[in-house]
């Protein structure tokens, strides 16, 4: 399966768990639009309605955003949890679990990232789902990256790298030392790469509006 592939099917499962999502954000900006237009009119009524849309798209992105990097800083254990569970076929049939399900778990707000991961590992079926796919996107992302002529965005990949895939821990400090560039640099180069890599694991909805 190619890129273009993975991030089509990767959209479409994002969308069916974006459904209820939706549904309310539509119901939530017709109520406002409903009080804006007794107020003041048919105008005042459509601005209320895409302000409101792009607040809460922002949001949405941000949510997102928010789930990538709390699954790379948490990677390291979600993948000791991945590879100890007890998993198989039958697990997934019996728990009746989706792809959409799990989607919809990522985009739900975590104000703990102990809670983030301890939802993730609630079952085998939903860690074996996320880490297949985490593990597939990061892999679309290094090609992306490694195959690229331009040097920062081979940085971005071992910078995320080596601070959250590698089996040693490292830190920012020694990252900036090795790659010689400043330690705000790393932090703008993981930035620049949970964008991407945003994008990659929610499909459409994971690109900013």
């Amino acid at each position: 399966m190619n890129t273009e592939e993975i991030i089509k099917k990767t959209a479409e499962a994002t969308l069916a768990a974006a459904v209820p999502y939706f549904e309310r954000m539509l119901k939530q900006a017709s109520e406002a639009a409903a009080k804006a237009g007794a107020r003041t009119g048919a105008k005042s009524a459509i601005d209320t309605i895409e302000k409101e849309r792009k607040k809460l798209m922002r949001e949405w992105y941000d949510r997102r955003l928010r789930n990538t990097k709390l699954l790379l800083q948490n990677y390291r254990p979600l993948m000791e949890h991945y590879e100890s569970a007890i998993y198989d076929a039958a697990t997934l049939d019996e728990e009746d679990i989706t792809a959409a399900e799990v989607f919809e778990l990522m985009t739900q707000y975590v104000y703990d990232n102990d809670l983030y991961v301890e939802s993730i590992k609630k079952s085998a079926a939903r860690t074996h789902i996320i880490m297949e796919h985490l593990n597939k996107m990061l892999g679309v992302y290094e090609v992306y990256c490694m195959k690229s002529q331009r040097e920062d965005y081979k940085r971005h990949w071992r910078v995320i790298s080596a601070l959250y895939l590698a089996e040693e821990p490292t830190t920012a400090a020694k990252i900036a030392e090795d790659e010689k560039i400043d330690k705000r640099t790393v932090y703008k180069d993981i930035d620049t790469a949970c964008e991407v890599l945003t994008a990659l694991i929610f499909g459409v909805d994971g690109v900013r509006r």
